[in-house]
Order: C-alpha cells, then sequence, then structure tokens
C-alpha cells in the first residue's frame, strides 16, 4: 500500500475559490488535483534539455501589479478600490515624486528588473503587455547557456506577485 503525507497549503481567497469551482466542475478531488498539478510542474521542468549547452527560447510572466494611488485618485466620485474611473479610457495621475511606501507588486516590479539587470547576458528582448489594470504579462526572450536560463527562471519564480511563468525553450543547435 502505497504511504500519503498530509500538508496544509495557504492560498489568497480568490485563487482558493477559484481553484474550488474549477475542480468542482471537472469533478476531481482536492488532492488528486494537487498531484495532477505537482506532477504537471515536475513533469515541465523534468523535459527541459539538460545536456543542452546553449538554448532559445522565452520565459513569460504573468504578474499582479498595484498602482500608486494619488490624492487626485481617492477624490474620484466613480472609485473603484484601485482608484481608477472606469468612465474613460485613462484616468487622471498626479506622477510626482514623493516617499510612499511600496506594496509587494511594487517592490517586485522593481526586484523584477534587477533580476532582469543581472542575466542582461542572456536576456535578448522583453515585452511588457497590460492585460487588465492590475494584471501584467511580461514575455523575456533569452538565448545562452541552459543553467543561465534555468536560473533567471528560478529567480522570477521567488516574486510574490508572479501568478503564472513557464519556461518555453529549445536547444540552439537543434535540427
Amino acid at each position: 500500500m502505497e504511504e500519503y503525507k498530509r500538508f496544509t497549503v495557504s492560498l489568497p481567497k480568490d485563487l482558493y475559490d477559484k481553484f474550488e469551482a474549477f475542480r468542482n466542475k471537472i469533478g476531481i478531488s482536492r488532492s488528486d488535483s494537487i498531484r495532477k498539478a505537482m506532477h504537471f510542474l515536475m513533469i515541465s521542468e523534468e523535459s527541459i534539455p539538460v545536456a543542452s549547452v546553449n538554448v532559445v527560447g522565452c520565459i513569460p510572466i504573468i504578474m499582479l501589479h498595484e498602482h500608486f494611488i494619488g490624492k487626485s485618485d481617492k477624490e474620484d466620485s466613480h472609485e473603484h478600490s484601485h482608484g481608477v474611473n472606469h468612465d474613460h479610457d485613462y484616468h487622471d495621475h498626479k506622477y510626482d515624486s514623493r516617499p510612499v511606501y511600496a506594496s509587494v507588486q511594487q517592490t517586485d516590479e522593481i526586484l523584477k528588473n534587477d533580476i532582469q539587470h543581472h542575466f542582461y547576458d542572456i536576456i535578448i528582448s522583453t515585452m511588457h503587455i497590460h492585460l487588465e489594470f492590475e494584471k501584467c504579462l511580461e514575455i523575456i526572450a533569452v538565448s545562452g547557456p541552459y543553467n543561465r536560463v534555468k536560473k533567471l527562471k528560478e529567480a522570477l519564480q521567488r516574486l510574490k506577485s508572479v501568478i503564472s511563468i513557464d519556461f518555453f525553450i529549445i536547444d540552439k543547435e537543434f535540427k
């Protein structure tokens, strides 16, 4: 008989609610869905060509993004929790320099930029796409030694505001 280990997972409420709705829709137990997700993660990491010296590909990241809310934003009568009037395609915001405390997402944005500067030797290009007001997609094109590319992905994966990160690479010498 196979031995099982029990552990606790902490999730933000909205992620938990989405997960519960999804797993109930497909009729799968909590344990089985976590097991499958874990296997998927390990298989995708194991399928990477470890023997490859040079690889080329991309690292797509979906991140949460929080905004600084200025005084004029707070005074908006159609304000949502993030201080934006959705009656317009844009909102007024004062981008003046002032001391503020940064949120986790804002701190992660600074860390993400710092991480990318430390991997300048393998990053070919980056593209930042605004998906929603509080969600962004960043695609990092990479080329270079497999171990450096893997270290870059692992460093970015540690950021708390990362919702999803993946790895699409092939051996540069692939024929």
